[in-house]
């Protein structure tokens, strides 16, 4: 099972304040009040087009140009944010994460193969862990393995329950192919069998 996402983690002011900065941003609620702000393509255009001249930062591979100056802009009064990656798949990948407080950097840009940079990172910010939990998932970073997973029916969907569509979205609804397939196969098969039978 893989998991791979680009999320902005903080609580409180820092959140507040990047939220107002980035009005195409969301949070979403994490264990003990912490929140995770997806980063999704557009807020990387939006973070990238407000600083055009910012550098990437080092070892972060998908990161966003300007990235540490929005983290940095966003924490300036009080708070703190960290922005963590993962990418891991059967086992193998890696993790990235930066950190900043109050304006400063406090996590310099990490990579590592295995674990270790997010959660110094959520450490720094102030994610404290639980007697048999790491930082991470302390706070529930790992229930949600994919970006999807932060989407707005994501939580729902983790929970097994159902989506309820929006009236413009009930007529959309469909059966998989597979589904149809699979029922008619069966129909065929136990047809086959009464016959036989008789």
């Amino acid at each position: 099972m893989g998991h791979s996402v680009h999320l902005i983690i903080g609580k409180g002011s820092a959140i507040t304040a990047f939220l107002m900065q980035w009005p195409a941003a969301r949070a979403v609620d994490l264990r003990g009040s912490w929140q995770a702000i997806p980063v999704d393509e557009v807020l990387y255009v939006a973070i990238e087009a407000k600083y055009p001249g910012a550098i990437r930062p080092s070892g972060l591979g998908a990161s966003p140009l300007g990235l540490s100056e929005a983290l940095a802009e966003a924490t300036a009064q009080g708070g703190g944010l960290a922005y963590v990656e993962t990418d891991y798949f059967g086992g193998t990948g890696g993790q990235a994460a930066i950190a900043f407080v109050e304006a400063h950097e406090v996590v310099a840009p990490q990579t590592a193969k295995g674990s270790g940079p997010i959660n110094q990172a959520l450490r720094r910010i102030g994610v404290t862990r639980a007697e048999a939990d790491d930082e991470f998932d302390a706070i529930g970073l790992g229930e949600r393995r994919t970006m999807t997973d932060y989407e707005p029916e994501g939580p729902v969907r983790l929970r097994g329950e159902t989506v309820l569509a929006r009236p413009e979205q009930a007529a959309q609804r469909f059966i998989p192919m597979w589904v149809v397939m699979l029922v008619i196969a069966a129909a065929v098969g136990v047809a086959t069998m009464v016959s036989v039978a008789r």
